[in-house]
C-alpha cells in the first residue's frame, strides 16, 4: 500500500491539532491513585560532577556556591527532604548525596544552586532488602 507524502502529512496535522489528547481529564483518573500512598518516602541517589576547571574549591565564589547549596538542606528539610548521607570524591570532583523524598520538584529545587557549574542527575533507587521483596523469582 502506497502512501503520498501529502496524505500523511494531512494525517500528522490531523493528529496534531485535534489529535488524541496527552492527558487524562481529573474525571478520568482512578479515585484514591497517589504516589507513596502508603506515606513511604523516595530513596534517591544524586550524583553531582564537575571539572577540575570549574570546582568551587578553586574560587572564593565557588566555595560561597557551595556553602549556600549545603545550608539550602534546612529549607530542604522544612519541604520533606530527609539528607541520610553526602559524600565527595576529592580528586574526581563528584558528590554523592542520598536522600529521601516524597516531592521530586523540591528535590529539584535543593539542587538548582548546582546547576551552573556542575552536571548530575538525581535517580531513585530502592534498597537491597526491598529489591529483593519484589524480584522476580
Amino acid at each position: 500500500m502506497k502512501y503520498s507524502m501529502v496524505g500523511i502529512f494531512v494525517l500528522f496535522v490531523t493528529l496534531v491539532i485535534s489529535g488524541p489528547k496527552l492527558y487524562a481529564e481529573d474525571t478520568e483518573k482512578e479515585s484514591g491513585w497517589t504516589i507513596g500512598a502508603d506515606n513511604k518516602k523516595t530513596l534517591y541517589v544524586a550524583h553531582w560532577t564537575h571539572t577540575a576547571e570549574n570546582c568551587p574549591g578553586r574560587s572564593g565564589d565557588g566555595a560561597k556556591m557551595l556553602n549556600k547549596f549545603w545550608e539550602g538542606r534546612k529549607r530542604a528539610e522544612e519541604k520533606g527532604i530527609k539528607i541520610l548521607g553526602a559524600y565527595v570524591t576529592v580528586t574526581e570532583h563528584d558528590y554523592f548525596i542520598i536522600f529521601e523524598a516524597n516531592d521530586y520538584s523540591a528535590a529539584v529545587e535543593f539542587f538548582l544552586p548546582l546547576v551552573p557549574s556542575q552536571t548530575g542527575k538525581i535517580v531513585p533507587v530502592l534498597t537491597m532488602d526491598d529489591w529483593l521483596k519484589i524480584m522476580p523469582k
